[in-house]
């Protein structure tokens, strides 16, 4: 009898990082069992693979007029193949959980297809697809919650060998919020490469937000890691009335960079600056040194070695640069597991 895989497969497909959340905390929930657990995203992963898995946890979620994210787009292609046959993953056992907005006609539709497709291909679902809703008030993990127990239940019905310790061992949450997820690296300034400062403003600013896109948590695509134009909002105005639970606004930019082509249906993909005096109020509550040379990798990279050649994306970055660029310090609301590891943090000062 052929020896059944001990590690639970999580794969992710995020635009922008809901799933990677919802992935990381299902990966936590499988630790807290004792469960030997692997997370990764579905454009770092050989679809051609699956066969070879005994169980897979897919976390997707929905963007624009239900499109798969950037990163699913290959694997989604794959899975599509007419030769892989109504057998191809019969014995693999899957669950899949979306993330949707019910404000769009295609809602969860990324969820829904890939739901489908597995079970073409031979798949049987643990738990019945669970679909997360931006528009409850609760957000997606209104249904989250009720999944993941449906799914940790079925889990240890019809997949015991993943959980060797029995289905009540549960390790504390204080023992699993450690270590951070990232490793921020000093550099000293005498290092710095001279030559970045040589450079032309706009070629300068747009090696920076290269740099710094490629240290930060989200997943952006190597090509689209740097911009292609800079642009100055001329035009700003709402479409809707205030008393609107929508904000719909027109925009209108003029080019202060080179003109990039475009097509009627095009997507423009924009990152706005923030607010100067913001960033400023964030860096002094934290106690940071704007000045300062900084790295940010995946705390599993912390001993990669740091080229400081100027076309690797792992030259050191000014902190304030790395803040402007990357961090959303005015609007961005704190997800659960914020709240958890600073519950956990009160907890241990306490112990």
């Amino acid at each position: 009898m052929e020896m059944k895989s001990m590690t639970l497969l999580i794969l992710y497909a995020t635009q922008t990082g809901n799933a990677l959340d919802v992935a990381e905390r299902i990966a936590r929930e499988a630790e807290r069992r004792a469960c030997t657990v692997v997370i990764s995203s579905t454009d770092d992963y050989d679809a051609n693979s699956l066969p070879a898995e005994d169980t897979v946890i897919f976390v997707v979620s929905t963007t624009g007029q239900g499109d798969t994210p950037d990163s699913m787009k290959v694997f989604w292609r794959f899975l599509l193949q007419r030769n892989l046959g109504s057998h191809w993953l019969e014995g693999i056992h899957y669950a899949v959980f979306g993330l949707g907005d019910s404000g769009y006609q295609k809602y969860n539709f990324v969820a829904k297809k890939l739901d489908k497709r597995l079970s073409d291909l031979g798949a049987t679902a643990v738990v019945e697809r669970g679909l997360g809703d931006d528009q409850h008030p609760s957000g997606y993990e209104a249904a989250l919650d009720p999944w993941l127990s449906s799914l940790w239940s079925r889990l240890n019905e019809i997949k015991p060998h993943f959980f060797p310790k029995g289905p009540d061992f549960l390790v504390s949450n204080e023992e699993l919020i450690g270590l951070p997820k990232v490793q921020v690296t000093y550099h000293n300034v005498n290092d710095m490469d001279s030559r970045l400062s040589t450079a032309t403003d706009f070629k300068y600013l747009q090696m920076q937000i290269g740099r710094a896109r490629s240290m930060s948590s989200g997943k952006v695509p190597h090509e689209k890691s740097k911009p292609d134009a800079f642009l100055k909002m001329v035009k700003n105005f709402p479409l809707t009335r205030a008393s609107h639970e929508k904000d719909v606004r027109h925009f209108e930019f003029e080019f202060v960079s080179q003109v990039i082509k475009y097509e009627i249906g095009d997507v423009l993909e924009v990152l706005p600056s923030q607010s100067p005096a913001a960033v400023d109020s964030f860096i002094q509550r934290c106690n940071l040194d704007p000045e300062s040379l900084i790295t940010v990798h995946p705390r599993e990279m912390e001993n990669r070695h740091i080229d400081n050649n100027v076309n690797t994306l792992d030259v050191p970055i000014k902190l304030r640069t790395f803040v402007e660029l990357t961090m959303d310090v005015t609007s961005a609301s704190p997800r659960r597991y914020f709240f958890e590891a600073r519950s956990c943090d009160e907890l241990l000062c306490h112990c």
